[in-house]
């Protein structure tokens, strides 16, 4: 299994969009190409060297893992 740099494992590599994001927050969620799950992401989980902020319907590839409160998004880069 993958270990993503918190130590949590990641459950799966997905690819989506940006369902919401609120830049002056920092964190949104990112809806499976399938429409069956939401991730939350935070700014912190952007891929270094992309624009530290996303646009609502930007298509993204990402890592998931289970956080306390459900899915979150990991590693997240546009595609």
């Amino acid at each position: 299994m993958n270990r993503s740099e918190d130590g949590k494992g990641v459950d799966f590599m997905a690819q989506g969009r940006v369902d919401w994001y609120s830049a002056n927050l920092g964190h949104g969620f990112i809806l499976s190409e399938d429409g069956a799950t939401k991730a939350f992401v935070r700014r912190k989980d952007i891929v270094t060297g992309e624009e530290e902020n996303l646009e609502n319907n930007d298509k993204v590839s990402y890592e998931v893992i289970q956080g306390t409160e459900g899915p979150e998004a990991r590693n997240v880069s546009r595609i």
